[in-house]
């Protein structure tokens, strides 16, 4: 059985034992599948970030490693792999925690060459469905943000025009404007920015769904990144009198991003922080790693988030009001922080408390190298 390229599907298999690798390698490749094996879990890891495959057996106990946090790891990472756990303990409880965790089916040991023949293309036709089930959802929504983009191009032309006009307007009547009239102009071009803002929010979104704007990925140093956003910033917590603290992590290993996507993630937290922290208050930036992710901290000592309004901030248009806020935003800044991470197979999660601050905290894949 083929992938949706056409080509032969690629099964990736982490197990610690030899012979169940020798194996499971014999069988599937008589079938026609390309397999890939690892007897170590942070390699299996690494294979599966650089080569994904389109199904993977996960053996859930290894020495070092355990299967259910790869199981846990990949489901989240790549949700279009299919996952297979290998257990020599095949109970109910191992079985059901597995798919809790994103397994679709297990393989109790010892097993027939036929057995795992059976249960790989079981795998394979769940996932050709379920891809199928994605394309006609993804047509949907392809569909929506081409009209979106017609619309927001076809409103930015006007828009800068008037813009340029009101420009224009200033300069001709120069001091012979009053008080209350360059007053109005000036409220009005505000209200303007504001809207232009907006369409290019909503163009970048459409970008972003597309893969057009973050798909130029390639190996980088996050510390990089991070400090290009704290460099762009520094001059504006300077003049609110909020602390910028930075610790950086020289020794940080790479992932694989798009540079001016994530230049913007960070600008668009630190930014944040900035509205909502306090003159005399503290924004804090850190960056740390261990086997499998890098992190990147970001804290403030703000007014924070409510509670209940915490699992909406990534919404589009949902915004907090803060009274430390200085100026009203589009409400899609972390909306596009979320789709840019997702792009990065990453994850971002936020805590906070009232009157204490607010934490977001990065985290990407460690880039693999073979």
């Amino acid at each position: 059985m083929g992938d949706s390229s056409g080509g032969p599907a690629s099964i990736l298999i982490i197990d610690d034992e030899e012979t169940i690798l020798d194996g499971c390698r014999q069988a599937l490749e008589k079938s026609g599948y390309t397999v890939i094996t690892s007897s170590d879990g942070h390699e299996g890891v690494g294979l599966a970030r650089v080569l994904k495959p389109d199904l993977a057996f996960i053996d859930l106990k290894m020495p070092g490693s355990s299967g259910m946090d790869i199981i846990d790891m990949l489901s989240r990472e790549m949700p279009d792999m299919v996952l297979i756990v290998i257990t020599g303990y095949a109970s109910i409880v191992s079985a059901v925690e597995a798919m809790k965790k994103g397994a679709y089916d297990y393989l109790p040991k010892p097993f027939t060459p036929d057995q795992i023949r059976a249960v790989t293309k079981r795998g394979l036709e769940h996932r050709s469905l379920k891809k199928e089930a994605e394309r006609l959802r993804e047509e949907k929504e392809r569909m929506e943000r081409s009209f979106i983009t017609f619309v927001s191009h076809e409103m930015r032309s006007p828009l800068v025009t008037v813009m340029q006009y009101f420009e224009t307007l200033k300069a001709i009547a120069g001091s012979e404007l009053s008080d209350a009239s360059r007053d109005i102009i000036e409220r009005c071009e505000k209200r303007l920015q504001a809207l232009h803002d907006l369409i290019e929010h909503w163009l970048d979104l459409s970008r972003i769904q597309d893969g057009s704007f973050s798909k130029a990925q390639a190996p980088l140093v996050v510390t990089d990144v991070v400090e290009k956003s704290i460099e762009e910033l520094s001059p504006l917590c300077q003049r609110r009198e909020i602390s910028l603290e930075y610790t950086p992590r020289q020794d940080a290993p790479r992932i694989l991003g798009d540079a001016e996507s994530l230049t913007r993630v960070f600008s668009n937290i630190i930014g944040n922080s900035t509205k909502h922290t306090p003159q005399g208050g503290k924004i804090s930036v850190g960056i740390d790693f261990d086997e499998f992710y890098v992190y990147v901290r970001i804290s403030d000592t703000g007014e924070g988030i409510p509670e209940d309004k915490l699992p909406f901030i990534f919404e589009p248009f949902f915004r907090v009001k803060g009274k430390e806020e200085r100026q009203r935003g589009s409400g899609l800044g972390l909306t596009f922080v979320k789709k840019i991470m997702d792009a990065h197979m990453g994850k971002i999660e936020v805590t906070s408390k009232l009157g204490e601050g607010t934490t977001f905290v990065l985290t990407f894949p460690r880039l693999y190298e073979l």
